[in-house]
């Protein structure tokens, strides 16, 4: 009995990291909608699955609403899971319509066990089939090729975390006995565990929110140094002097200059320096200039340092691109 209460408390407390996981990216991540409700469904999806064997333990004549319910988070785990790493890739921010079609086996079979429960252990063996079928399918398209599809160390643990899960789902389903069963309650909620304290340590998923704040008079006061008084001008500016020029602490104007303009401080400063040769370069009266001479003019020490910049920055050649405005003209 104890060992059975100690069960069903520790496996209830993984159902709880699943809701809480599910929560934080259906209402609390602001990251990318799609992907964020593609993730809490899956989350959702899981403990519904967990739960049903739960009360299945405690209580083996559970409702058919109960076993159907079951069953539906079981059949979506495998179609959510593709789901989400599909719109990592590219970083979709739409759904394809033909992705609706994976959630019809899961309807289908909700509906039949409501109508005839005894066909319930037939469509959970089905949704085995089917979840490791789309764990599969989702290794060949995507765990396979992890850098053309953006996937994180993240994505590599949820797939084998759902690797493991379905190993699990499988072992429970054809053991024959009571503690097969628990068994498998115990290592479903290991695998929610791990996931649950891996997703609390990995950056891509949960944000760590910063205490410091940026004061607006930092900000006012780079802002006008880089846009007003155009200190990229000066020739090797570096942050330190930065910092001073402007009496900053040098920690507090790298993090604010990257908060302004999502960018690094060097980056910065060759993009102003850069938008300064192109303004330059798009007027009639700089068209004779050498244009290694407009890139001293702007603070550029060396010409390759600009040509570099300038080609990272605008895609082509600070002459390709003179000829493009001229052309446009």
């Amino acid at each position: 009995m104890d060992t059975s209460i100690a069960l069903i408390v520790f496996s209830s407390i993984a159902v709880t990291s699943c809701v809480f996981l599910a929560s934080y990216f259906l209402f609390i991540r602001k990251e990318s909608k799609l992907q964020d409700l593609t993730l809490g469904l899956l989350f959702i999806a899981i403990a519904l699955r967990i739960l049903k064997s739960i009360f299945y333990y405690v209580l083996p004549e559970i409702s058919p609403i109960g076993t159907a319910l079951g069953f539906l988070g079981f059949a979506l785990i495998g179609p959510l899971a593709f789901t989400y790493l599909s719109l990592n890739k590219n970083n979709h921010k739409t759904l394809k319509p033909i992705l609706l079609l994976h959630v019809l086996f899961p309807v289908i079979g909700f509906v039949i066990i409501l109508i005839n429960s005894n066909f319930a252990y037939d469509m959970y063996l089905l949704a085995n089939v089917s979840f490791a079928t789309y764990l599969v399918i989702s290794a060949i398209t995507f765990i396979s090729k992890p850098k053309e599809n953006n996937l994180t160390q993240w994505h590599k643990a949820l797939f084998y975390g759902l690797v493991a899960l379905s190993a699990v789902l499988i072992y429970q389903l054809l053991g024959e006995t009571i503690s097969a069963y628990a068994t498998g309650i115990a290592l479903s909620s290991i695998v929610i565990y791990f996931l649950f304290f891996y997703a609390l340590q990995s950056p891509s998923v949960v944000k760590k929110s910063s205490s410091k704040v940026i004061p607006e008079k930092m900000i006012r006061k780079i802002t006008k140094a880089m846009e007003d008084d155009k200190i990229y001008y000066q020739p090797g500016i570096t942050l330190a002097q930065f910092a001073e020029a402007i009496d900053a602490p040098n920690y507090l104007v790298s993090r604010a200059t990257k908060k302004i303009y999502n960018k690094s401080f060097p980056e910065v400063i060759n993009s102003f320096r850069i938008k300064a040769v192109r303004d330059k370069l798009s007027q009639p009266e700089f068209m004779n200039e050498k244009i290694e001479d407009l890139a001293y003019d702007v603070g550029f020490n060396t010409s390759s340092a600009f040509y570099n910049a300038f080609k990272k920055e605008v895609a082509m050649t600070p002459r390709e691109y003179q000829t493009s405005i001229m052309t446009k003209n």
